[in-house]
């Protein structure tokens, strides 16, 4: 079920955060400080490497920021793509998104557990290696029901809410 904003404040917090400026690193920058290869063909369900450096050199978990690493990251249908980790997290307040960093609930095919992250930006770029880059084109959110991205089967009417009233 979509947890979207229930009050004012919620609404009004999130669009002052739509005005935080820009300031993402990009992927490949974090990766190669981290030493960090998602597909290490390791069967642990963390994605974690050794600790780095405090992450006060990547962007904070916002809306435009999310947008910018989702477009960054080449991912196709990038208002599709936020809508679905808006719907995921519960407007970014789940425990996998707080604690584990993952904002699109990808798990491990091999152990069924929830891939962990060490920064949300690295959850944006194992969508694309995980999902996306099995898209070969065509309606998206279709797709995303052919390929039974989500169990709950009203996942893509949520994820297009999402789209039509809040993006």
């Amino acid at each position: 079920m979509i947890k979207s904003p229930d009050n004012k404040e919620e609404v009004k917090y999130l669009e002052e955060k739509k005005n935080v400026k820009d300031t993402i690193v990009s992927l490949a920058e974090v990766q190669s400080r981290n030493g960090r290869n998602i597909r290490n063909g390791d069967q642990s369900t963390s994605l974690r490497t050794a600790r780095r450096e405090p992450e006060r050199n990547l962007p904070e978990l916002t809306i435009p920021n999310l947008y910018e690493e989702i477009k960054r990251n080449g991912i196709r249908h990038p208002k599709i793509v936020l809508a679905q980790a808006i719907l995921e997290t519960g407007w970014f307040r789940s425990p996998l998104c707080r604690d584990r960093h993952n904002l699109f609930g990808l798990t491990n095919p091999k152990t069924g557990k929830y891939f962990e992250f060490d920064h949300w930006t690295e959850s944006v770029r194992a969508y694309y290696t995980e999902v996306q880059y099995k898209y070969k084109g065509g309606n998206y959110l279709l797709w995303l029901k052919e390929i039974g991205y989500a169990e709950d089967p009203g996942y893509i009417q949520a994820v297009n809410r999402i789209l039509c009233e809040y993006l």
